[in-house]
């Protein structure tokens, strides 16, 4: 059972990037960012497993959503960066969510927010 619903969750995972991919047009990142931002407010409140790994997917998804806009060309290369690193950090958070540990999972998503900060303050935003 656990190896179906992890199965599914990458499955749902793999979905969401490529559709995200294919239908994207001209993506709002600032849109994205704030959706990131209440998603992970969200998350960090979240007192049940179910909840945590649904705001973890919105918030996974915003982050593709945003990785695929466009920025200044003289900051797309660390905005990429940034955006990979915080995509892989969510994958981390996400494996230990499946796992059933909530509270291991919740520290690890407050790398998300120093990743955030950090890339923030590379970018000047």
């Amino acid at each position: 059972m656990k190896k179906i619903a992890v199965l599914l969750s990458g499955l749902l995972l793999s979905c969401t990037f490529i559709s995200t991919s294919v239908f994207a047009k001209d993506v709002d990142v600032g849109e994205a960012m704030k959706a990131m931002g209440k998603s992970y407010r969200l998350i960090m409140k979240d007192t049940d497993l179910a909840s945590f790994k649904k705001d973890l997917t919105t918030f996974r998804t915003a982050a593709v959503e945003a990785k695929s806009g466009k920025i200044e060309d003289t900051k797309m290369t660390d905005f990429a960066v940034g955006m990979k690193a915080l995509i892989d950090e969510t994958d981390v958070v996400s494996k230990l969510a499946n796992d059933g540990k909530l509270d291991a999972a919740k520290t690890e998503a407050a790398k998300l927010r120093d990743l955030m900060k950090t890339y923030h303050h590379k970018l000047g935003v």
